[in-house]
């Protein structure tokens, strides 16, 4: 094993550890091996591993022994798959057409699979030059059901002292304890196997619901698939060949105590799953002697080591004996949760069942222009219902829900579809552009007669632009990042500038980026900022620009094109416009999950323009301006630079990053309104935002969202211990608002919302306040460093550094 803090690497500079291997061994296997057929499978599900997934493929491209077959199956990511199939070549590109997870997708692949032999790698693994050949010279022996070999960690940040070899498991790489030699084991590891493809044809493929889905730190899959072939061929086995080697890049957040714990305990939780298939015995065969041997081997090593001098050894030792008990105890849990049939609480982070759910393609018509027509499509990629997004003259009028046409749909008869879900919001906004009314809507749309007002006045608009600047904050998302600049890059404003700022970056991803994407549009410029928060990365942005209006959004949106001429229309709807919010829309809704943000109230706040304050644009609510969701989102939100500034900018101890998790966008919109400002909620700025696919993912959001909603109340009062006063007489509607089935909050989710997400969100609120507290005692003594060191040192600019 080593260590190496670069994610650079030749193909032709790995490092294989040579083991002997008869020689006659593999002459006698030449001949079968030219016989035999091999598929290699990678399964890819994000954009932020492109380039990972690149230097894979070349990897598997530049094989001793080419496979027959690549096949890269993408997991529910329309984005990615579109993206592959334009600048991957000589590659069978699908789309998994199964559960959203691993399993699914390595399933989906297998449908295809023609070889004889289908060989496994991971998008973020290396294969050695020679990985396939080794593989299959042992497929001559007709016992040999599948072969797997070494996989070497490749730390992005050099392996963490303390971190055990005994447990290089938890980052899917070999770990000590395993054969230094050819050997029989009971199980392969995913990101290096292969097995015979008939074994998939007699025993199916890889069971659903153990594997990861997304970031979900479980897994199993392929022990549970490996077992059940041993159970069905008790005489065959799987091979462990050291030579056949490839190397697997372990992240810096996996590197932490975090992960390594959560990955143990959900370890735990898949053996007891993995026990109640194939029963308990020849689920934990290997890890008694893991247990019995292995780990008190390595606790007295790192002991010895500590002795020896060496502080890291105690660290190591302790490590063992902790990721041990993290384990037990999730094997415990879910041993537990299966005797009381509760699916769910033995793995936390699975979906529940979602009754009706129905995948969409998500559309826009424009009804000044003639009409498309729909083509089946949507059905051919497995929706099952579209959702159009009507416009007329840029103005949003709605969201209108139609079944995906089997046999497409004509013009005619979307516009009759249109006409009946929308006549009353076609003819008021022709009534308030002094159109004729219209009597239909046909194919050709409602072009206009005469010049329309609300046109004219927006290339008035154009022609007159103030200067704005788009402030992006991002963290090592570069491949996300990279579509969201496309779309900003081509939006029709023709005064703006775009910021990218770099918060506190794990690579230089993002920073070559911008490099590249600025010699082309000189408008493009890029900060970096050390200190880690979204709240913290916003106020950088803020300190780096002039311009009169900001305007801020996420690295994972696609903006309309007009997106940013429709925020500065925002700004001249009203007078003592401060601040304002836009239409956030899903750029998809392919899973549960996605469709229960939606639920959740997801970020679009309607489809008609609203002004706020503290007088005569009052809400009838007595929650405001405490319910400040109300006034929009911080993925697509805009200021005055002088009202931004009058209110200090953004809570550095609120936000995402922070201890508090959420709520700088709230509190930012607070405090524009009690500054006597107003906020305008345009919808015609909109935007698509690529929601979480993964209900793990949800899960955390859920949780997020209360801890910030309470932080952000918490960070009211403390600001003006007075309001709590206020506070009290609006409790009982406030309580409401929380709990009542009926409430704005709460009336969007429907029959099968998790009820689940909902507990979390308010556990997450009972924490909040707590939370904001520790995250203001932080973020003050961070304050107060900073200021001591420019005190002491005026020529140094903390939190600068990296600054372009």
């Amino acid at each position: 094993m080593h260590d190496t803090k670069t994610s650079e690497i030749k193909i032709s500079e790995i490092r294989v550890t040579e083991t002997k291997i008869p020689e006659t061994t593999i002459a006698e296997t030449r001949l079968t091996e030219k016989k035999m057929t091999v598929s290699v499978l990678l399964c890819a599900y994000t954009e932020e591993r492109w380039n990972q997934l690149l230097a894979a493929i070349q990897s598997l491209q530049r094989q001793t022994r080419p496979a027959d077959e690549l096949i890269l199956v993408i997991d529910h990511n329309p984005t990615l798959f579109l993206r592959a199939q334009q600048e991957l070549a000589d590659i069978r590109i699908i789309e998994s057409n199964e559960k959203q997870g691993l399993s699914g997708a390595r399933n989906s692949g297998l449908s295809i699979a023609s070889g004889d032999i289908v060989a496994f790698m991971d998008e973020d693994a290396i294969a050695a030059p020679d990985w396939l050949e080794r593989m299959l010279a042992h497929y001559s022996d007709p016992n040999v059901l599948g072969v797997g070999g070494a996989i070497e960690p490749l730390w992005h940040e050099g392996r963490p002292e303390w971190f055990p070899h005994e447990f290089d498991w938890v980052v899917g790489c070999t770990y000590w304890g395993m054969p230094l030699n050819l050997a029989p084991v009971r199980n392969l590891i995913g990101c290096n196997m292969s097995f015979r493809r008939s074994i998939f044809q007699e025993i199916g493929g890889f069971r659903d619901g153990i594997g990861r889905v997304g970031t979900r730190p479980v897994g199993c899959e392929e022990t549970e698939l490996c077992i059940r072939a041993r159970q069905r061929w008790s005489h065959a086995e799987f091979l462990y060949d050291p030579n056949a080697h490839v190397l697997h890049r372990v992240p810096a957040n996996r590197a932490t105590w975090r992960y390594f714990l959560s990955r143990c305990y959900s370890e735990g939780i898949s053996k007891a799953l993995i026990s109640r298939f194939v029963g308990a015995s020849d689920a934990l065969s290997s890890e008694r002697t893991y247990t019995t041997q292995t780990l008190p081997s390595g606790v007295l090593k790192g002991v010895g080591a500590f002795l020896r001098g060496h502080v890291y050894g105690l660290g190591r030792a302790m490590a063992i004996v902790i990721g041990f008990l993290a384990t037990l105890s999730g094997f415990l849990r879910g041993r537990l949760a299966q005797m009381l049939g509760q699916k769910c609480i033995a793995n936390p982070a699975c979906e529940p069942p979602a009754p009706g759910f129905k995948s969409a393609q998500m559309c826009e018509v424009e009804l000044s222009e003639a009409l498309p027509e729909i083509s089946p499509v949507a059905v051919h990629h497995g929706y099952q219902r579209m959702l159009v997004l009507v416009r007329l003259h840029g103005q949003p009028l709605g969201m209108m829900e139609l079944k995906a046409p089997t046999e497409g749909m004509s013009a005619d008869d979307l516009a009759l579809h249109i006409w009946r879900a929308y006549a009353d919001e076609i003819q008021e906004h022709l009534r308030q552009d002094g159109q004729p009314l219209a009597e239909r809507l046909s194919a050709a749309g409602i072009p206009p007669k005469t010049v329309v007002p609300c046109e004219e006045h927006y290339q008035t608009l154009l022609a007159d632009a103030p200067f704005v600047s788009v402030v992006v904050a991002t963290r090592d998302r570069a491949p996300s990042l990279a579509l969201t600049l496309d779309s900003l890059l081509a939006m029709d404003y023709p005064n703006f500038e775009i910021l990218v700022v770099d918060n506190k970056p794990a690579t230089e991803a993002t920073a070559r980026l911008i490099r590249e994407r600025a010699a082309l549009h000189p408008n493009l410029r890029y900060v970096r900022e050390e200190e880690a928060g979204l709240a913290v990365a916003h106020n950088r942005g803020v300190r780096e620009i002039n311009a009169p209006l900001i305007a801020f959004t996420d690295d994972d949106v696609r903006v309309d094109r007009q997106w940013l001429s429709r925020i500065v229309q925002g700004f001249q709807a009203s007078d003592n416009v401060g601040c304002v919010t836009g239409m956030i829309l899903p750029a998809e809704l392919q899973t549960p999950a996605q469709e229960w943000i939606e639920q959740y109230g997801g970020f679009s706040k309607g489809f008609e323009r609203r002004i706020f304050d503290l007088k005569e644009h009052r809400p009838a609510t007595v929650l405001h301006p405490y319910s400040a969701g109300i006034f929009g989102s911080g993925a697509n939100m805009a200021f005055r630079s002088e009202a931004l500034r009058a209110i200090g900018g953004f809570d550095p101890a609120l936000g995402a990053g922070s201890k508090a998790m959420g709520g700088d966008d709230l509190a930012a919109f607070f405090d524009i309104i009690s500054h006597g400002y107003r906020i305008v909620y345009e919808p015609a700025a909109l935007l698509y935002h690529a929601h979480r696919r993964d209900y793990a993912g949800l899960r955390r959001q859920a949780y997020g969202y209360g801890v910030g909603l309470t932080a952000y109340l918490t960070k009211v009062v403390l600001d003006k211990p007075t309001r709590i006063f206020d506070f009290l007489l609006r409790m009982p509607q406030g309580v409401a608002h929380i709990f009542s089935a009926t409430s704005p909050k709460n009336a969007k989710k429907q029959l099968g919302y998790p009820s689940e997400l909902t507990r979390l969100e308010r556990r997450g609120m009972l924490y909040g306040p707590i939370a904001y507290l520790r995250s203001r005692w932080y973020s003050r003594r961070r304050h107060r460093r900073d200021q001591w060191i420019i005190a002491s040192q005026p020529n140094i600019r903390p939190n600068m550094a990296g600054s372009d």
